[in-house]
């Protein structure tokens, strides 16, 4: 019986212990970063680029529940939740979403553009997990999101850097 009362705390010390991860990935664009952040805004443009999600409509104040379409490999919706918008700023926006209960399993996303030189921005992903299910969903969840987040970086950079900008093309959507 003293062996099962053991294993037992262990096994919750380590899930109270390894309850949060962080993700994030960086990539340098070759674009100024209000060119960078006007096509960021644009999400009737996310269809052209963006391999991780879909929005309906670009936030615009903290505290604004938004609708976020995860997508699988072929692009197709794996997932539907609804974050809260943490912070919005020029260049920078922050989410927080969970799974049913806070507590159980959040996510807080950051994207945050930062200019480098007047013809360079790093964009930078993160991801802070937290709750009691981050040890358990480390391999079937977080490690697959930080794969999604480079190639969801790889696919903007590359969809900027090969299309001539027009401050009329992209346009808040």
């Amino acid at each position: 019986m003293e062996t099962v009362f053991t294993i037992i705390a262990l096994f919750l010390f380590f899930l109270f212990i390894f309850r949060h991860k962080r993700i994030e990935t960086k990539i340098v664009i070759n674009q100024p970063i209000d060119q960078v952040w006007q096509l960021f805004t644009c999400t009737s443009s996310y269809s052209e680029w963006n391999t991780l999600f879909g929005l309906d409509q670009f936030p615009t104040y903290i505290g604004q529940q938004i609708i976020v379409d995860l997508y699988d490999e072929n692009k197709n919706v794996k997932f539907q939740m609804q974050p809260e918008v943490k912070k919005i700023d020029q260049y920078h926006l922050e989410w927080e979403g969970k799974l049913y209960i806070n507590g159980l399993f959040n996510g807080r996303h950051q994207f945050v553009f930062t200019k480098i030189d007047a013809n360079t921005t790093q964009f930078i992903q993160t991801e802070d997990f937290n709750g009691l299910l981050v040890p358990i969903l480390n391999y079937f969840i977080i490690q697959p999101t930080q794969l999604n987040f480079k190639r969801m970086n790889e696919s903007f950079k590359q969809y900027l850097e090969d299309h001539p900008f027009n401050k009329n093309t992209f346009k808040i959507s």
